[in-house]
């Protein structure tokens, strides 16, 4: 314990300079596994941010959580909290004594405490008057001071969530560590505290990361995402960075459906399986490689009519979705986008539109233009 308050104060003020929560190179490998469930994960985070871990089930978001709790020991690494070191290596703090708080998937409330004396539950040390002023004003925050009495089992899912919450946030916690905390919330709900979740946390300036499979809930709740995979933080950026300019294909499908055009280039642009696209200015790329892929998310297209410049194709598929009909289009060019450019193609290419329109059926002429693109190398995975 000696080396690690030593190490603490020698990397206290860089530490505060690059931000609250530091992780370098965080491992962690279960001893029946033959592949670690974390692998050399480093990443900072600011005051006041809030940081999503997003991936599948089974790519290590939860495990590393729980290592930044204390709930699990790494092999390997360090975690710097507010410019202490609470990790290094083997060597750690104990859960109880990190600062921070923790909100369950399940929730964990005492079934036999009321709403007060859940959320007290974590001030024994204050004194009685000071932990009672405390519990209401983090109750009276979440909205739930008609609820002091109430037992969990008398309370709804969202309520039950907010209780969560606030026995987390009472002990005023620098870090704020939520595993799954709307997944069992039904939809409507669901959005509904997600909002509330992020005011609440917002107001009280403090730090916060959640795990979650469901990318709608890192959207609207994170200020920061990071995408693990096998183990391996993929991608950590803001979410509009992560939708718009994905480092992988892997991070892009995960956001949504993408789009990954082969393309040959052209003195001035591209010339694709559907037809030739113009080069724009903010457009920038390698002008040595021969062969480039076009990024775009199939909501970033424009529907033409015959006489305007387009690429065009035919509906392969249609599927409603209720606002919308996705659209499944395979290579078909027409005499007027193929402008004499002929381009060896796989047959199968095909990508995906979204069309506001819903006559559309499969065997139909699609015409259409790009409105926004990316250029990728073709080794981009």
């Amino acid at each position: 314990m000696r080396s690690l308050k030593l190490e603490t104060r020698n990397k206290k003020q860089e530490t505060m300079k690059n931000g609250i929560i530091n992780l370098n190179n965080i491992s962690k490998r279960y001893r029946s596994a033959d592949k670690f469930a974390v692998e050399e994960v480093s990443f900072s985070l600011e005051k006041g941010q809030i940081l999503a871990l997003v991936g599948e089930s089974g790519s290590g978001k939860t495990t590393l959580l729980r290592l930044i709790a204390g709930l699990e020991h790494p092999d390997g690494g360090k975690i710097e909290l507010n410019g202490e070191v609470i990790v290094s290596g083997r060597k750690s703090l104990p859960a109880n004594k990190r600062k921070t708080g923790m909100v369950f998937q399940d929730y964990a409330l005492f079934p036999h405490l009321n709403i007060f004396e859940n959320v007290a539950f974590g001030l024994k040390g204050l004194k009685k008057k000071e932990a009672e002023k405390r519990v209401f004003e983090t109750i009276e925050l979440t909205g739930l001071r008609e609820d002091v009495k109430k037992y969990p089992h008398q309370l709804s899912g969202g309520q039950q969530q907010r209780v969560a919450l606030a026995r987390a946030l009472a002990p005023r916690p620098q870090l704020l560590l939520m595993d799954e905390p709307f997944s069992n919330l039904d939809t409507i709900l669901r959005d509904q505290v997600r909002e509330e979740v992020r005011q609440i946390i917002k107001s009280m300036g403090i730090t916060a990361i959640l795990v979650t499979h469901d990318t709608k809930d890192a959207f609207s709740t994170a200020d920061k995402i990071a995408v693990m995979h096998d183990g391996k933080l993929l991608q950590l950026d803001t979410p509009d960075n992560l939708y718009n300019d994905p480092n992988s294909s892997y991070v892009a499908e995960l956001f949504g459906k993408a789009n990954n055009l082969d393309a040959v280039v052209e003195p001035n642009g591209f010339n694709t399986p559907f037809g030739f696209v113009s080069r724009s200015g903010n457009c920038p790329f390698s002008p040595n490689k021969e062969k480039v892929k076009l990024f775009f998310r199939a909501e970033e297209t424009d529907f033409c009519n015959p006489e305007e410049p387009h690429l065009c194709g035919m509906v392969e598929q249609c599927v409603y979705l209720g606002d919308h009909m996705q659209l499944k289009v395979c290579c078909n060019r027409c005499k007027t986008c193929s402008n004499g450019n002929e381009l060896k193609t796989n047959e199968n290419t095909s990508i995906l539109l979204k069309s506001t329109v819903q006559t559309w059926k499969p065997g139909d002429t699609v015409r259409f233009r790009l409105k926004n693109f990316k250029v990728k190398d073709t080794e981009s995975q």
